[in-house]
């Protein structure tokens, strides 16, 4: 069996959701003949393999015995604690590692993987992911440098140097779908820049030019909010317990929710399971599955066996830390944000889900991409981002409007920042 990363996290997810059994359990072990087929003796690349999702997908991969896995992460702290985990698990893993602490995009992740034997399974987990990321635009163009300039410079140093031959799979969000925060829709224009480079005569670089052969099998997926991945709000429950400060949650959110070993499973069928060009998302029902942030730091805060003290002003939470044994301050607080979602969703309004013989999820099939426009876009993009002037925030929008389907942004003026 995967070594639980967390096992209080996974219990907690547990009780949040009611699911004693994670949800992608029974399609992972109807699709053992194929995972083991894809993964046993191959050779693996995850890239931004040491944050949450990263390495729930890679303690579900090491279950299958690869003969080789590197990581590349820019987090040299995750990465050895990623390290920690697979050198003290009750199985060590046995094959090959190679541990980089390298960004994904650069020329120096290039040149290590251009002195690599081919990898058969390329994963990329790296990206900015908060939403809080587009406080303005210099923030804004850091996260589109990220998850757009960078990411495609990593697609073509694999299809340059001959990776990801059995499938290349790159990480999305729920966000993507009808987005109206400029995270989602950058994760959108990822999807997009994933179809673009499965695309016969797509250059090796949309940025760079050059010539390559196209991926020859490419995935995704959208998933629900990971429980207490790190930077998410749950997490920061766990953080404030140990600082002593109140607990803060929005009581007007509800959201889907997956613990980290649901994660790395869905990850796993999507980048082996999952039809070509398709993006995977869960088949969670919104009349059983959605749950509040409020209901969440209940349960986080019974896990410690405290009750939750509920307030409506900052000044008051801060006031009873510690004032009664056995309770905790959560702030309970209205969303107001720029970027924020009203509903939690995976299909978008122009997109039909279709099924692929898999109980706990289904496919969405990827549209054309339109070469000449989405290289135009990345090309100004890069010259945006590069500047070191970049233009106001509503203009960085306009421009990822223009490739993006349904971008809605909502502006309010707040940041993330500007709350508890």
């Amino acid at each position: 069996m995967p070594l639980c990363l967390t096992p209080r996290i996974d219990a907690i997810a547990q009780a949040v959701t009611g699911r004693p059994v994670p949800f992608f359990a029974a399609d992972v072990v109807a699709q053992t003949a194929r995972l083991t087929d894809l993964v046993t003796g191959r050779r693996v690349l995850v890239a931004g393999g040491a944050g949450s999702i990263g390495s729930a997908t890679i303690v579900e991969l090491l279950a299958l015995e690869p003969a080789a896995l590197a990581v590349l992460d820019t987090s040299e702290n995750n990465l050895a604690e990623l390290i920690r985990t697979i050198r003290s698990a009750e199985a060590p893993f046995r094959g090959e590692l190679a541990i980089q602490p390298l960004d994904y995009g650069s020329p120096l992740a290039e040149g290590w993987l251009a002195a690599q034997a081919p990898f058969d399974l390329v994963l990329s987990f790296a990206a900015l992911k908060h939403v809080r990321s587009e406080r303005d635009e210099f923030s804004l163009c850091r996260m589109l440098e990220v998850n757009l300039l960078k990411g495609d410079r990593f697609l073509a140093a694999c299809r340059r140097h001959g990776h990801g031959k059995s499938g290349v799979f790159l990480v999305s969000t729920d966000k993507a779908a009808n987005p109206v925060s400029l995270m989602g829709a950058s994760k959108r224009a990822m999807e997009l820049l994933l179809w673009a480079h499965a695309t016969p005569g797509c250059p090796a670089s949309l940025l760079d030019g050059g010539s390559a052969p196209e991926l020859p099998r490419i995935t995704t997926t959208r998933f629900a909010n990971v429980a207490f991945s790190d930077g998410s709000l749950p997490w920061g429950f766990l953080q404030r317990l140990e600082k002593r400060q109140p607990l803060a949650a929005p009581g007007d959110i509800r959201r889907y929710l997956v613990s980290p070993r649901e994660a790395g499973q869905l990850c796993l069928l999507a980048a082996m399971v999952c039809s070509h060009r398709h993006v995977l998302v869960p088949r969670l029902d919104p009349q059983r599955d959605l749950v509040t942030f409020t209901a969440i730091a209940e349960q986080t805060l019974k896990a410690f066996d405290l009750e939750p003290e509920w307030h409506k002003s900052e000044d008051a939470a801060r006031a009873a830390v510690g004032r009664a044994p056995g309770r905790w301050p959560v702030l309970v607080t209205t969303s107001d944000t720029s970027g924020e979602k009203d509903i939690e969703e995976f299909i978008g309004r122009d997109e039909q889900a279709r099924d692929i013989g898999l109980g706990s999820v289904e496919a969405i099939p990827a549209g054309p991409v339109d070469l000449a426009a989405f290289t135009e876009f990345l090309q100004v993009l890069d010259a945006t981002c590069t500047s070191g002037r970049p233009p106001a925030k509503g203009e960085l929008a306009r421009t990822l409007g223009a490739v993006v389907p349904g971008l809605a942004h909502k502006e309010s003026g707040r940041s993330l920042d500007s709350k508890m």
